[in-house]
């Protein structure tokens, strides 16, 4: 799964930014409350606050909206980075735990 980019938290045309996620979790029919991080539509990487509350520490999981299915990447964001590695490795990627 790759994860290239990660979306900014200023607004500017034609781009979509972290104060997006309101709009963008309607539009996509994706869970709530999740904060959004990267991704086309299609498939997303989030800091999930389903199970931690407002409050806690949120884990990560990836959305495909096509297949409607989840996949928890990280229990939070410190181990996801932790498990990224570089893209033109022969591990690119990102690195389920």
């Amino acid at each position: 799964m790759p994860f290239d980019a990660l979306m900014g938290i200023g607004r500017r045309e034609r781009m979509t930014s972290i104060p997006d996620t309101p709009e963008l979790v309607e539009e996509w029919g994706l869970p709530s409350p999740i904060v959004l991080l990267s991704g086309d539509g299609h498939c997303w990487i989030a800091l999930d606050y389903r199970v931690c509350g407002p409050r806690g520490e949120p884990s990560l999981t990836w959305f495909d909206t096509d297949t409607d299915t989840e996949l928890d990447l990280a229990a939070d964001f410190q181990s996801f980075v932790a498990g990224l590695v570089a893209a033109d490795g022969p591990e690119a990627g990102v690195q389920a735990v």
